[in-house]
């Protein structure tokens, strides 16, 4: 019996085996090794680790977790969560079940695409990008096109503008209100409103946009809008209350609304950073390991 199983192993779930190995928990890592990053050539913001490649990074994150016994590392697919009375059956793709008494969810989410050919093609080591934060200093002073609803490139283009004068949008989805509008207007951002035929590139990697009456849009990197959505199902079928985004809903320490079970990472955060998933996994490790100590906070 694990003191806590972890559904993940990106870096919300390494995070929270670490804080928990050195606790002496009993810890298992199911990780079904397809994280959300692992098209970008980099990861960025990352402290004392900026622009290692993410394999890399986990790889890294994996062989620190060596020097504590208790934690186990599997890469396997977790596809049934089931609550016993002590705790949960959890059930990986090969038919094994390992029994837990607590589970902590980092499954992370995965990016939805507008129905674009050539888009998914290039996504990520391609020039296709979504997160300004994460990629915006690579294209600095390049040609950009911005692909997405009116909301969307209106939002991507003030957060572009200090890197780039160059910026072009091509509408896919809700056509921009007014003030939308006025802020493509005031950074001087072109707008094609007919849609969008393909996306082109050469050497694997992005060249321009082709408009469906046969115009081409020379650049040098995408931004588009993504929907983001749950990778698993494993929070609905247990039972996990989500927000209106989306999103599992927590407390502070990472607790969901069914007891025992927990969530961290871009599963229950909308910012989606590493920096940011491995200090929401610190967070639910800290609640796993504060109800194993104190026991779990009752409803008032």
């Amino acid at each position: 019996m694990y003191d806590v199983i972890i559904v993940g192993g990106s870096a919300a779930g390494l995070s929270a085996a670490l804080v928990l190995g050195r606790f002496r928990r009993r810890v298992l890592i199911c990780d079904h090794q397809k994280p959300r990053n692992a098209p970008a050539a980099a990861a960025h913001n990352v402290f004392t680790r900026d622009g290692t490649p993410p394999a890399e990074l986990l790889q890294i994150g994996r062989e620190q977790l060596r020097p504590y016994p208790t934690v186990e590392y599997r890469p396997a697919e977790v596809v049934s969560l089931v609550a016993t009375e002590n705790g949960f059956d959890v059930q990986t793709a090969d038919g094994t079940v390992w029994h837990s008494r607590r589970v902590l969810l980092a499954t992370g989410v995965r990016d939805e695409f507008p129905d674009i050919p050539g888009l998914a093609d290039y996504w990520g080591k391609g020039g296709v990008h979504h997160c300004p934060y994460c990629d915006g200093w690579e294209v600095r002073d390049q040609k950009v096109v911005l692909i997405g609803s009116g909301t969307v490139v209106a939002h991507l283009a003030p957060l572009l503008a200090s890197l780039t004068s160059d910026m072009t949008a091509c509408l896919v989805g809700k056509e921009p209100i007014p003030e939308e509008l006025a802020t493509l207007n005031q950074f001087g951002v072109a707008l094609y409103q007919d849609g969008i035929k393909s996306i082109e590139g050469s050497a694997g990697h992005v060249t321009g946009v082709r408009l469906p009456d046969g115009r081409f849009i020379p650049c040098q990197a995408i931004f588009v809008g993504t929907k983001p959505k749950q990778h698993s199902s494993l929070a609905h079928e247990v039972g996990c209350k989500f927000d209106d985004h989306g999103y599992v809903k927590v407390d502070e320490l990472g607790r969901t609304s069914v007891p025992n079970v927990y969530a961290a990472g871009d599963m229950a955060s909308p910012f989606h950073q590493v920096m940011a998933a491995a200090a929401s996994g610190l967070a639910a490790a800290s609640g796993v390991n504060t109800d194993i100590v104190f026991g779990a906070p009752r409803d008032s």
